[in-house]
């Protein structure tokens, strides 16, 4: 049977039951939700102060209206994904915000290193698209041209108050499919103009090497060389396409000075500005040598007035700042490094981490090693955990120390696996970088010469740590083979510890322990698949038999690590025999007993 597209359903469409049944609801209960709650009790409404004074209302909608909001806006998306490869020239590339591979880097990096950079922005950019004009753009447009019953209903689920609101997660879509023909006019000036343009939701911003701004944009006023006025055909065109200019944060930014694009630094490269640098640097600081942090915001009195208050940060929330700054600084390394020329003089040392990247370290080995939320195994690789993870669940109720319940009752595992670097989907778009808390610590996928490292870089930036150490113990869980040998014995001369590899666990220093694969009568080597029976092994996959060698495997005669752990051990994990894994298990058990001991009498 021919399958019909996302667009050619909602084309096809024809009234609200139809509509219903493409967001997978019942047609009374979309009803219900639109016509017969009131608004007042589909959304909660509340303001938040804006950075540069004022207040911001958020109309957040109930869980309900959000799962209906957010249906209908991966179907807009599949639907503009559709267009844009259907139809010339709708891709919008000067479009940066809520879209897929772009964001605030993309919009930035476009800017860099111009005479002249223009921000603009839209006053009240969501309130300023209606229902009315949802409904005519859905109905007129070329592309879309919905029947008049479906663009009234899509209308009413993405507004309130007749406005598109702040907190939907239908508006960003919405508000890139209305303002696209603001985007197709201001393209056109630009290019006429020599400018490059680009727009991230309501920022909009122009720029360029031209010596002197084109006045059909902006010009200075005859008295005053830096009182910049917006040119009558910018102003037109954004009046016409019904949006509103916000004269108080129109500004011009010259070569001579910052330029900000989308809050990024767009001089030299795209970079964080220096003041954003040193308050995360003062937030680590403080985090490492107190445990904690404080950070500014604003809280509501009863008055109803906002005042700046200290209150404790939290560690989600420098992750995410730490995070932000290094994706930043992996778009400018990644572009010297495929663009030389467009970076003269510019230059970086690939072996020398960036200022950046040695705190982000330290916070990582702070938080995740020196004092975790929960007990943190490492493993060789990727697909150790998955075998280690399915033996918890399999031998729960012998090991009930390594479950526990979440906050919605489910059992999962009672401690934490480093995550090792994986592949993005988008890993070819360089303002996607591809990386993991394991490539940021230097350990990068794994294998028995990283762990050596991950060794030595948490022994240096543990001597820096002045909190008290955390509640929970690492663990390295290393094969008992040649190569988990270098472990041992980079351990052992480090901190003075002989290490055979018979112990059962043994602690390293602080909270960091090493757990060898238990030893098998009779054998002097055993990696953690050999905990696996016999029987289990010898069943391969899809008629191949197993190779678990580290080198490369002919995939046409073997089954290697990776199928046997994600396409095998994962899908058949009830049918195995886990009794292999025993003693593993009751080993990291021990640990955790004992790092508890140590800290009731240290």
């Amino acid at each position: 049977m021919l399958q019909h597209s996302t667009l050619q359903r909602l084309k096809a469409a024809s009234s609200r039951a139809s509509l219903a049944a493409l967001l997978d609801i019942k047609h009374k209960d979309l009803t219900y939700l639109l016509y017969v709650k009131t608004e007042a009790d589909r959304y909660n409404s509340f303001s938040i102060p804006k950075k540069r004074g004022g207040l911001r209302t958020i109309n957040s909608p109930i869980p309900q209206i959000k799962s209906l909001q957010r249906k209908l806006a991966d179907k807009l998306e599949e639907c503009l994904e559709e267009i844009s490869k259907t139809s010339i020239g709708k891709q919008n590339p000067a479009s940066h915000g809520f879209r897929v591979g772009k964001s605030i880097l993309t919009n930035a990096s476009v800017h860099r290193n111009r005479r002249y950079v223009l921000n603009i922005d839209l006053k009240d950019f969501f309130p300023t698209i209606t229902g009315k004009r949802i409904r005519g753009f859905l109905i007129k447009d070329r592309d879309f041209g919905l029947h008049k019953d479906v663009a009234t209903a899509i209308a009413h689920i993405a507004c309130f108050d007749n406005r598109l609101p702040q907190g939907s997660p239908c508006s960003p879509v919405i508000s890139n499919l209305i303002a696209g023909v603001l985007d197709l006019h201001l393209s056109r000036l630009a290019k006429n103009c020599g400018c490059t343009y680009t727009r991230y939701a309501d920022d909009i911003t122009f720029s360029t090497n031209q010596k002197n701004f084109p006045s059909e944009i902006a010009h200075t006023d005859a008295k005053e060389q830096h009182h910049w006025t917006l040119g009558a055909q910018l102003t037109g065109l954004i009046n016409k396409a019904g949006f509103e200019i916000n004269p108080l944060k129109t500004r011009m930014q010259y070569r001579t000075s910052r330029q900000e694009v989308t809050g990024l630094v767009v001089n030299k490269k795209v970079n964080v500005t220096t003041e954003y640098r040193k308050l995360v640097r003062a937030y680590v600081f403080a985090l490492i040598n107190d445990g904690r942090f404080t950070v500014r915001t604003p809280l509501k009195g009863d008055d109803g007035s906002f005042d700046l208050k200290e209150v404790e940060g939290s560690r989600s929330q420098l992750h995410g700042m730490l995070g932000y700054i290094h994706s930043v600084d992996s778009v400018f390394r990644t572009d010297v490094k495929k663009n030389p020329y467009n970076y003269v003089a510019q230059s970086f040392d690939e072996k020398k981490p960036v200022a950046n990247l040695a705190l982000y370290r330290r916070f990582l080995f702070f938080t995740r090693f020196y004092s975790p939320d929960y007990p943190l195994i490492v493993c060789e690789g990727k697909t150790d955990g998955v075998y280690i993870s399915n033996a918890v669940h399999q031998c729960k109720d012998m090991f009930p120390s390594l479950i526990r319940n979440d906050q919605d009752g489910r059992i999962v595992l009672s401690f934490q696996f480093l995550k090792y670097a994986r592949k993005h989907k988008k890993k070819d778009q360089i303002y996607l970088p591809n990386y993991s808390t394991a490539t940021i610590l230097g350990c990068a996928s794994g294998g028995d010469g990283n762990l050596a490292k991950l060794l030595e870089g948490y022994a240096k930036d543990r001597a820096k740590f002045r909190a008290p150490i955390g509640q929970n113990p690492v663990i390295l869980i290393v094969d008992n083979d040649g190569g988990g040998r270098t472990v041992f014995k980079k351990a052992g001369s480090m901190f003075k510890k002989n290490i055979t590899g018979k112990e059962p666990f043994v602690k390293i220093f602080a909270n960091l322990y090493i757990v060898p694969i238990p030893l098998k009568e009779d054998n002097e080597d055993c990696a953690i698949e050999n905990l696996f029976s016999a029987a289990d092994i010898q069943k391969g996959l899809d008629g191949k038999p197993f190779n678990f060698s580290n080198k490369d495997v002919d995939r046409t005669q073997f089954a290697d690590k990776a199928n046997f752990a994600y396409d095998f051990v994962a899908k058949q994990a009830a049918d195995l025999d886990w009794s292999g894994f025993h003693p593993l298990l009751r080993n990291i058990c021990e640990v955790f007993e004992d790092y508890k001991n140590s800290l009731e009498h240290p």
